[in-house]
C-alpha cells in the first residue's frame, strides 16, 4: 500500500471512531449493535426499495457510464 493510502485510511478509521464516540460515547458495544439492528429491523420496506434502488442506479451508472471510458482511455498493444 502506498503510503499516502495507509494515511487516508488511518484517517478514515480515526473519523469512524470519533463519530462512534460523539453518537453513542463510551457505553457497551454490543448493546448499541443490538440497538442498531433493531432500528433497521423495524424498517419499512419501502426504505429499503429505495435504498436499492439507489444503489442500483448508481451500480448501472458505474456500468455504463464510468466503465467504457475507463476502457476507451486504457492502452492497448
Amino acid at each position: 500500500m502506498d503510503s499516502r493510502d495507509t494515511f487516508d485510511l488511518l484517517l478514515v478509521v480515526l473519523a469512524g471512531l470519533l463519530a462512534y464516540t460523539e453518537t453513542f460515547g463510551f457505553v457497551d458495544p454490543r448493546a448499541t449493535i443490538s440497538e442498531l439492528v433493531a432500528v433497521l429491523l423495524n424498517l419499512d420496506v419501502r426504505v429499503y426499495l429505495l435504498v436499492g434502488g439507489i444503489f442500483g442506479a448508481a451500480f448501472v451508472t458505474y456500468l455504463v457510464v464510468y466503465l467504457p471510458q475507463k476502457d476507451a482511455r486504457a492502452v492497448k498493444p
